[in-house]
């Protein structure tokens, strides 16, 4: 009776182990980034909405694009960086009113599906920015 119960047991902790991001799927061993993300975050008061698109070659190196919406307002840029999983850097350059202006993105692929960071703008503190893959 002991043996049946632990082997269930190691046979459900074994699934739970092997499940990833999504339905059941297993995440892959080194996930890429390559793709359409989104994310909301906030400064000022004012809802930035970004929408970032990434392509990541074999060796890690990112680039990109990346909009920016405040309000009415609206910037783009290009996007620069690594992904050594699950670590993510990225640096975006933009022109804000006809100067260059550049960011520091810093997050953890936490799932196949979604990013956790933040990203720091000229001396100001740092600013929450979680991004979600948009489609599959």
């Amino acid at each position: 009776m002991m043996r049946g119960l632990r082997c269930v047991v190691g046979l459900l902790a074994a699934l739970a182990l092997s499940a990833g991001c999504g339905e059941g799927t297993a995440e892959p061993e080194n996930p890429v980034i390559t793709g359409n993300w989104t994310g909301i975050s906030t400064s000022f008061g004012a809802v930035e909405d970004w929408t970032i698109q990434l392509e990541e070659s074999g060796e890690g190196t990112v680039t990109g694009k990346f909009t920016l919406r405040i309000e009415r307002l609206v910037f783009s840029g290009d996007v620069s960086g690594t992904h050594t999983y699950p670590s993510v850097s990225l640096d975006l350059r933009m022109r804000f009113f006809g100067e260059l202006v550049t960011a520091t993105y810093l997050g953890q692929l936490v799932c196949c599906e979604s990013i956790t960071g933040g990203y720091q703008l000229f001396d100001e503190p740092s600013r929450t920015l979680n991004l979600d893959r948009l489609g599959t």
